[in-house]
């Protein structure tokens, strides 16, 4: 139960805020408040402070202009505080991030009289590792041409990037620079910046010469000694698959509020999928022996070296002999892929894979194993070795990031090859399985989870302290069964749709013109859209229209007039955030400006008042039907006696509608048109219950 005390801090923190920024009190944000402090307030603990409640999760759908992040920031922090957990708050997109680390959480510090610090947590890679810049700096006198064996991995031998390197290092000597990647003055592109970073595994930790300057763990260092974290779902989901507390907090001692939680299942999918690019493999392979006798050469008899090196050139021989069996084994069904030119794709029904290729995958699998155990072997040997002491610390330094890529790729192929050797739990989601044949000739072997629920229960849900969802679009209809099942929270945790403070009705039409063309029939509808636009965005100062695909966007551009296509900025031809400005610069300037934006363009940008009075939705944005991991779902669905379209299909076409449609209102002053281009919407049945999961704008359907 949330004790008095923690009450009336919240209460008076709110009051306080709202007196201070001469805010007015909204019925949406007091409800987010209290549910989240009821839910988080209530979970029972034992002696020693852990978790014995089993439903610290509060799931919250809170459309534009509720003011969630004060909301969750009010309720949460006395929370963790007075029970001594840390509060981590994890966003799906860096602009939401920026925003909440440079202007809410200052905000709120300032006006609400709460105290509690803050501060930033990103992963190692965005960060200047100390010692890759050394290693960079030598290689324009290739002192050490082992340096140019891992152009994939390790260090790049573009002489162009010396400059840069000579420079952030002169910045830093300077104190002018502070190690990170996004506070250097200029983008950096990832090949000059890959180079002189690293990650988990080629990080040598406590091991490296550099360790008590580096910019990450001293990062490292001041997030565990704040109140609240600001992370992104990556970070958050990285740390899960390491164990959990690797570079955040332990779950245990953790509640976590997942902003823009929508992305979250779809993150997860994407964190626990695993590949291998089999041409790119067997010519890594192919360098493996010669970097392994210039390791011999360097550091002598160590981990089995040198006098292993023939049973290890043999592992590595046999592995890219069974990876040409493979390729041989899946070349026939090129002919049957499917796709764009670039890459064409063919998945396996169900997820079951070939016969021929289950086989050889255990061959394949065995094989990586064991040029993994020998390769292990060196990586242990070289770290036991290392100390301050050894006169060969530095030879020993460069190499133990090397082997740790070795292994960590053979590690990540074996799991790869495992996952095709298993079957499938019947009655469970299947994994997806597909070969992508790229037009360089590459091919690519991938498997993905279809469903992350019970991986997010036993990383997450059942580890951490609490936790809270939040977003504009986490249920249909005030339905939340797609989400939470997507997710894997438990339905007897709180879930909760608040209505927005926006008077949709007054403040917006929703209008579905009249056509003749059916969207499924591409071409003509396209060319009546492009017929439509003009006279639909006439006189409107910010535009936006968004599509469903490249080919649709860029087909209706060119067949607009010049007149109009001036006015159009197209998505591609400059970063979203230079689109974006150059929108509000238009505009402010007087002229008209209209964006042509794909689903990127449906979330995270901010366009109040003029910059956006009209949204135009092509057409109801349904799944690519060439997406794997969703078709392979769709099939078990339908296995089972389901209906995958009315399950899956449609309910994300009406979230990805309500995201798309929240573009356009975005402070309680703004007003606008949505037009929405398909007519499927009026003449299949499924077209109500898109239209009913929508706010209730004042509607003009012919």
């Amino acid at each position: 139960m949330l004790s008095a005390e923690l009450k009336t801090e919240i209460q008076m923190a709110y009051s306080r805020l709202l007196e201070e920024k001469g805010y007015t009190s909204r019925h949406c944000q007091r409800q987010m408040i209290a549910d989240i402090a009821n839910t988080l307030g209530s979970i029972e603990v034992d002696a020693d402070g852990d978790r014995l409640s089993k439903n610290p999760i509060c799931v919250v759908e809170a459309g534009t202009g509720t003011g969630k992040t004060v909301a969750y920031a009010i309720a949460a922090l006395p929370i963790a505080k007075a029970l001594g957990k840390r509060l981590v708050i994890a966003t799906a997109t860096v602009a939401l991030q920026e925003q909440i680390v440079l202007l809410d959480l200052p905000d709120i510090r300032q006006h609400s009289g709460l105290d509690f610090s803050f501060a930033l947590a990103k992963g190692r890679r965005r960060y200047l590792c100390l010692a890759r810049l050394d290693l960079a700096l030598q290689a324009a006198g290739a002192n050490n041409h082992s340096l140019a064996l891992y152009d994939d991995e390790m260090l790049s031998m573009d002489a162009s990037h010396q400059a840069l390197y000579e420079e952030m290092l002169a910045r830093l000597g300077r104190g002018d620079w502070d190690g990170e990647r996004d506070s250097w003055s200029t983008e950096l592109e990832n090949d000059a910046w890959f180079p002189v970073s690293t990650d988990h595994v080629t990080c040598t930790g406590r091991k490296c010469s550099h360790y008590e300057n580096c910019f990450f763990y001293r990062a490292r260092e001041q997030i565990h000694r704040v109140d609240c974290i600001v992370s992104n779902h990556d970070l958050v989901l990285a740390d899960l698959m390491m164990g959990g507390g690797a570079v955040l907090p332990a779950p245990e001692d953790t509640i976590y509020i997942f902003d823009e939680g929508h992305h979250l299942p779809d993150k997860a999918i994407n964190h626990f999928a695993n590949f291998q690019l089999l041409r790119s493999t067997q010519t890594w392979l192919e360098q493996q022996p010669n970097a392994l006798r210039l390791m011999a050469a360097e550091l002598g008899e160590i981990g089995g070296l040198p006098r292993n090196l023939i049973q290890l050139e043999d592992a590595v021989t046999h592995l890219i002999e069974q990876l040409q069996a493979v390729i041989s084994v899946v070349e026939p069904l090129r002919e049957m892929a499917e796709g764009e030119d670039r890459e064409r794709r063919y998945r396996f029904p169900g997820g079951h894979a070939d016969p021929a290729l289950v086989a050889i995958s255990e061959t394949l699998y065995q094989a990586m194993q064991r040029l993994n155990s020998q390769t292990n072997l060196i990586q242990s040997a070289i770290e036991d070795r290392m100390n301050d002491a050894d006169p060969m610390q530095e030879q020993l330094e460069y190499w133990l990031p090397v082997i740790a890529a070795v292994n960590a790729r053979l590690s990540g192929g074996a799991g790869l090859w495992q996952n095709f050797m298993i079957t499938d739990t019947v009655g469970e989601p299947p994994t997806a399985r597909w070969i992508g044949f790229r037009d360089n000739d590459e091919i690519q072997i991938s498997a993905s989870p279809v469903s992350v629920h019970d991986t997010l229960e036993a990383l997450l849900w059942s580890r951490c302290f609490g936790a809270v969802l939040t977003s504009a679009t986490l249920a249909v209809g005030g339905d939340f069964g797609r989400f939470q099942r997507r997710v894997g929270i438990h339905p007897e945790n709180r879930f909760t749709a608040l209505a927005s403070p926006f008077e949709y009705a007054r403040q917006a039409v929703l209008r579905v013109p009249m056509m003749i063309s059916d969207p499924r029939q591409a071409e003509d509808h396209n060319a009546e859209v492009a017929g439509l636009l003009p006279d639909l965005l006439e006189g409107v100062r910010g535009g936006l229209v968004l599509f469903a695909s490249w080919r649709q966007m860029f087909r209706i551009r060119d067949a607009l007039g010049a007149d109009f296509q001036a006015l159009v900025l197209v998505q591609g031809d400059l970063s979203k955030s230079e689109i974006v400005a150059t929108q509000k610069r238009r505009i402010d300037a007087g002229l008209s400006s209209i964006i042509f934006g794909l689903a990127s363009f449906a979330e995270g940008i901010d366009l109040p008042g003029a910059y956006c009075e009209h949204v135009v939705i092509v057409k109801i944005p349904f799944a690519v039907p060439d997406d794997p991991v969703g078709a392979t779902l769709s099939e078990w669905i339908e296995a089972k006696g389901g209906n995958a379209f009315q399950e899956i299909m449609v309910p994300d076409a009406a979230l990805r509608m309500v995201q798309a449609c929240g573009r356009l209102l975005r402070t309680e002053t703004d007003s606008g048109t949505i037009s929405i281009l398909d007519r499927r919407l009026v003449t299949q049945r499924y077209g109500q219950l898109l239209l009913n999961a929508l706010p209730p704008f004042r509607r003009e359907i012919a």
